[in-house]
């Protein structure tokens, strides 16, 4: 038993002995990395990094490192995920969520910095600097949008639908926006001109709501007056986001009330650059319910162009009457520069009656 635990004893002092000089090893690359790093050697300092963490994946501290580096060449993604693989590793890493606020600020994208650096309150001399800076720049130089769009619908063995929409939006800050909206349909022979007043607003991180009004008069096919309002709550932040909606709709035509209730969830993936949205839509006319379903998919295909495509079974209100359809659908969203934006859509509705193609084109201003 002696002879055991010398043995035992003697192995113990062996690996110490082994692991010490790797230990010293990991930290003297650590100090060098950081050293390059505050010295403005940046290459130096991403090649000692990426061979620490190829050694050692799990060291928070080096990732966070390499992160600030990759901030530092404004290689904003790579710096993005070893912020968040710290995170990962280190969930109450303050710097990490520091550095991932930092890309976004550089993105453009206040909304989202505040969105990381909010929670870490105020004692931090460098969050309140941060906050500070975010919280008296608006997201962007251009509070003011105006977006026009024409819309035309072929439908079987009948005469083709037109509808143009003129929006004009404000932000007043980096929480409240106003939106009007008028627009002006063709259907079957019979014109309306539907009006929008649009209220939105972002009470803190992860949590904001809707209000709208709107109304057409001597109304044929559109609401006579509506009524709407909903609310999103991001349950998880990040570019892994979890977003739960609850939306609410109260219309009146001429055949009588309408409401909408319609929650859903979005959730995004690849970094934020992707995500995926479901409603359940569930539609009240004259006491009878009838429910169905919409799924979509959006991804930002570069820094200016968004895809998105999807697919919809669920009630139609479009003329006032509901009508069960099943939708496929799909467009893009096109920065022709720094103020102008294209939008182009098309949609297939088979619907009870006859099926309906729709072509989208629009322009939009900021300014």
């Amino acid at each position: 038993m002696r002879c055991a635990l010398k043995l035992l004893g003697i192995a113990i002092l062996f690996l110490t002995a082994a692991q010490a000089p790797a230990q010293t090893q990991v930290q003297s690359d650590y100090d060098r990395a950081v050293a390059a790093r505050m010295s403005g050697r940046f290459d130096t300092a991403v090649e000692i990094l990426r061979d620490m963490v190829d050694r050692e994946p799990n060291h928070a501290d080096a990732r966070l490192q390499l992160g600030l580096v990759y901030l530092a060449l404004q290689r904003l993604d790579e710096a993005q995920l070893e912020f968040e693989r710290t995170l990962q590793l280190a969930p109450d890493y303050a710097d990490a969520r520091i550095g991932l606020a930092r890309v976004a600020e550089r993105r453009g994208d206040r909304a989202r910095a505040l969105e990381y650096v909010e929670p870490l309150g105020s004692e931090n001399a460098e969050v309140i600097d941060l906050l500070a800076r975010l919280r008296s720049v608006p997201p962007s130089v251009y509070r003011t949008r105006l977006d026009v769009d024409l819309a035309a619908a072929a439908l079987e063995g009948q005469p083709d639908w037109r509808e143009a929409s003129v929006g004009l939006s404000h932000r007043w800050n980096d929480k409240s926006s106003a939106t009007a909206r008028i627009e002006a349909s063709r259907r079957f022979g019979l014109d309306d001109v539907y009006g929008e007043l649009r209220v939105d607003h972002r009470f803190g991180p992860g949590l904001s709501a809707w209000l709208a009004v709107g109304g057409t008069p001597s109304a044929d096919f559109r609401p006579s007056w509506q009524l709407g309002a909903g609310i999103a709550g991001r349950v998880r932040g990040g570019p892994k986001a979890t977003v739960f909606t609850f939306d609410v709709v109260q219309a009146s035509y001429r055949n009588g009330d309408i409401q909408t209730v319609t929650p859903g969830v979005e959730q995004y993936f690849a970094d934020g650059k992707a995500w995926a949205t479901l409603r359940w839509i569930n539609v009240l006319e004259n006491g009878d319910h009838r429910s169905g379903w919409l799924a979509r998919g959006d991804l930002m295909a570069g820094s200016r162009l968004r895809l998105f495509a999807g697919l919809a079974d669920a009630p139609d209100l479009s003329e006032g009457v509901v009508v069960d359809t099943f939708s496929v659908f799909g467009g893009l969203a096109a920065d022709l520069g720094e103020r102008t934006i294209l939008r182009f859509s098309l949609a297939h509705d088979e619907r009870q009656g006859s099926d309906r193609l729709t072509v989208s084109v629009g322009l939009g201003w900021r300014f």
